[in-house]
């Protein structure tokens, strides 16, 4: 039987904060991309660990294009588009809004620095959640926490503060996931 609720994060750094403050909640480490994630959510359909009843929730950080979204600012993705794709070939994937945390548009990409092209933030691995979750039937959520302006140097890049809030934020968020249909 699948759990209800699947807490995935693309490393274990991303996943630390929220794991110490919730440590019965079950948490998979995905792998950091696209294709690492997509490998990771068909392995658990299959294991039978997720399913039609099941909200898969992605967490982690992402980078801002400019000061649009502060560093530190949790939100949720309600959009994600494969921007590196040519254009003919690229698709927008949309969620519905479940939570009251701010709502963003996000591109999926493989290396930051896409152009924006409208987007707020940018991540590695939501897409191919939102991609599933429409193939395969299974409710998805996705937050991320800011840590940078994109295409700002590693150095200045915020990752513990905004894996805090990221766990904070879950928790306080927690049941407004769980209880929605």
């Amino acid at each position: 039987m699948a759990s209800n609720v699947i807490y995935l994060f693309p490393t274990a750094m991303e996943a630390s904060s929220f794991q110490a403050l919730m440590p019965d909640a079950e948490v998979v480490v995905s792998g950091v991309g696209m294709v690492a994630t997509s490998a990771t959510l068909v392995r658990l359909w299959g294991e039978g660990r997720i399913d039609r009843e099941s909200l898969v929730v992605l967490s982690g950080v992402a980078g801002s294009y400019g000061e649009v979204v502060a560093k530190g600012e949790v939100v949720e993705v309600v959009e994600e588009r494969c921007i590196e794709l040519p254009e003919r070939f690229r698709t927008n994937y949309t969620m519905p809004k479940r939570s009251a945390l701010r709502g963003v548009v996000s591109n999926c990409v493989h290396r930051s620095g896409a152009e924006c092209c409208g987007a707020e933030v940018e991540n590695m691995e939501g897409a191919s959640l939102f991609a599933l979750a429409e193939a395969l039937g299974f409710r998805a959520v996705e937050v991320r926490a800011i840590s940078n302006v994109v295409g700002e140097d590693f150095a200045s890049w915020r990752m513990e503060e905004a894996v805090e809030a990221l766990a904070k934020r879950l928790i306080d968020i927690n049941k407004e996931l769980i209880c929605y249909e």
